[in-house]
């Protein structure tokens, strides 16, 4: 991971906010193609920015290959792979986060951001946030008969049954 490092560096201090072409792209992303992403959705430290991140820094830089989402993500949480000053500029980046997802609430459902967070609180039996729930049950007293009349079978024409009450009778 040592010999990663320095391009998790050059990753961790890339100027995103003045790229208006990462901010098209994410804007993509994030469903609003029609304008660019804002610099509160670009400091944003969740899973689907930070790889957008890695994709573009990747494609940008010309890296021969791919950035690894899970081992970027590991490093920047290690403590001893970051500088004071630089943690001190997370904690603000991180600050910023939930304000930028309240931000984006009134428009979208916000979901939890890890599969991990997903898996526990289903375990736990707690209600998934941004997933409507809806009852098992069918409601009452909405059932309507039909008006219609019961469609007849093929071989349940009026013909039929005349002939068949004519050889009942009797009549050649």
């Amino acid at each position: 991971m040592a010999q990663n490092s320095g391009v998790f560096e050059a990753l961790r201090d890339y100027p995103f906010i003045q790229d208006p072409e990462f901010a098209n792209g994410l804007a993509i992303i994030l469903g609003h193609p029609e304008t660019p992403a804002t610099e509160a959705e670009m400091s944003r430290e969740d899973d689907l920015v930070l790889q957008a991140k890695c994709f573009f820094f990747s494609r940008k830089e010309n890296l021969s290959t791919a950035i690894d989402f899970a081992a970027y993500k590991s490093w920047l949480v290690e403590p001893s792979t970051r500088e004071p000053a630089d943690s001190s500029s997370t904690t603000n980046s991180s600050n910023i986060t939930p304000a930028a997802t309240q931000s984006s609430t009134g428009s979208e459902p916000v979901y939890p951001t890890s599969f991990a967070h997903i898996v526990e609180l289903i375990t736990t039996g707690q209600p998934i946030p941004g997933i409507e729930q809806i009852p098992d049950t069918v409601l009452t007293g909405h059932d309507i008969t039909s008006e219609k009349p019961r469609r007849r079978k093929p071989w349940e024409n009026d013909t039929t049954v005349e002939v068949q009450n004519e050889t009942a009778a009797g009549v050649p």
